[in-house]
């Protein structure tokens, strides 16, 4: 049975039909590779608007199959990045129906986030990302910190996908006692061993044009 761990919410890159059918479709594909694993893994793609996200994004990590094991949200639009003060910073993702203060809204989930995996897709909302996922609570937030070319962004999000899948992210238990009580060393996460290697090998070259930053707890 495949377990729904992947949410997508999307808005339009683009006023032109063409290339907003491009990225459903480079998601699409996400979705039948990561099916056809010995554990398949669904994907769960809704539209980005201002009024329902965060009942989407609630809903979804309160399924059964995300009670255990992680699983990953990913905020696909058009965003921007200011940085109000030292310690405060406005992120902001342009939805079907508006903009949304995304740094604000996601305090509202912080309790719930702990299993999740946060992908900022889009322009420059990356910077400052450690602050991000401690205002979200979440096990761990990645993000662009330059422009992000939305077909660069979209392949760099399915690698990242599959080989979490590949070396079984999604059924890592990150609450586990006995990895608690091994050294730090030991207990680097496979999520977060899975992107470090990406980006020291095969998928160097998305770091820097991207400017491709993570955070972990």
């Amino acid at each position: 049975m495949a377990n729904e761990k992947i949410l997508i919410l999307e808005a339009p890159w683009s006023t032109k039909i063409e290339e907003t059918q491009a990225t459903r479709d480079i998601y699409a594909s996400a979705e039948t590779l990561l099916r056809i694993e010995t554990r398949p893994i669904r994907i769960i793609q809704r539209p980005l608007v201002s009024t329902t996200y965060l009942e989407d994004i609630e809903k979804f990590v309160d399924l059964g199959c995300n009670r255990k094991g992680l699983n990953v949200i990913i905020l696909s639009a058009h965003g921007s990045h200011t940085l109000l003060n030292e310690n405060k910073n406005r992120r902001e993702l342009d939805a079907f129906d508006g903009s949304i203060n995304i740094s604000k809204d996601i305090r509202r989930l912080k309790e719930k986030l702990g299993r999740t995996i946060i992908v900022l897709d889009a322009c420059e909302i990356g910077r400052n990302i450690e602050s991000f996922r401690r205002a979200s609570g979440s096990l761990a937030t990645i993000g662009f910190t330059k422009g992000a070319e939305w077909v660069d962004s979209s392949v760099f999000i399915l690698a990242l996908l599959l080989h979490f899948q590949q070396n079984d992210v999604f059924q890592e238990d990150v609450f586990s006692r006995r990895r608690a009580r091994r050294s730090t060393r030991e207990t680097e996460s496979k999520a977060k061993k899975t992107i470090r290697k990406m980006l020291e090998s095969t998928y160097e070259s998305f770091k820097k044009p991207l400017g491709i930053k993570y955070s972990f707890r």
